[in-house]
């Protein structure tokens, strides 16, 4: 029933994040390889949205805008979408979330599957699952680019110890797993 969902409302959730953001904005559908041939044989092209996001996070009003390209890949409750911005003060470093300009790590996947496994398995309805999954995702979006504009309008060169983030890869894969245990064992 899960990979029911998760393949007849990708475009809900599509739609949900899409609503989120400001014109211009769009969805299409487009292949997941070049060669339209191989194409043809894959039964789920890729979602693409762009937009505009104006930045509310972290005290920002919104008068700041960028533009942001999301990616919806067919198990969207596994794997968090992929996200670049043409975000003029994006730092391409690792450190800062940027792993090759112009995308960004928004979300660790383990996370993101942790976070939607427990809404489908707490019984909470579609709408609820595409509500706060649609709304997650852009608040992450927001915060990291708000923090990139923070960096450079502050001319904050090292990120910040005090804003938190999970360590890179593996070990951020560890911390957070190291977390849920915590969790559930309360």
């Amino acid at each position: 029933m899960k990979g029911f969902f998760t393949s007849e409302f990708r475009l809900t959730f599509a739609g949900a994040i899409c609503a989120q953001l400001r014109e211009p904005k769009s969805i299409q559908y487009q292949p997941a390889q070049q060669d339209y041939h191989p194409a043809l044989t894959n039964p789920a092209p890729l979602v693409v949205i762009k937009g505009t996001l104006p930045l509310y996070q972290h005290g920002e009003t919104g008068e700041t805008m960028v533009g942001i390209t999301l990616t919806i890949l067919s198990d969207w409750m596994r794997a968090s979408p992929i996200v670049a911005t043409d975000a003029p003060f994006l730092r391409a470093e690792r450190d800062w979330h940027v792993p090759l300009k112009p995308y960004i790590c928004h979300e660790l996947d383990q996370e993101w599957r942790w976070k939607l496994s427990e809404l489908w398995e707490s019984g909470t309805d579609s709408s609820n699952i595409i509500a706060v999954s649609s709304a997650w995702c852009i608040r992450n979006v927001d915060s990291l680019i708000t923090r990139h504009l923070h960096g450079y309008r502050y001319g904050i060169v090292k990120w910040p110890k005090q804003w938190g983030q999970w360590s890179h890869g593996d070990e951020g894969v560890r911390e957070f797993e190291a977390l849920t245990r915590k969790l559930e064992a309360a």
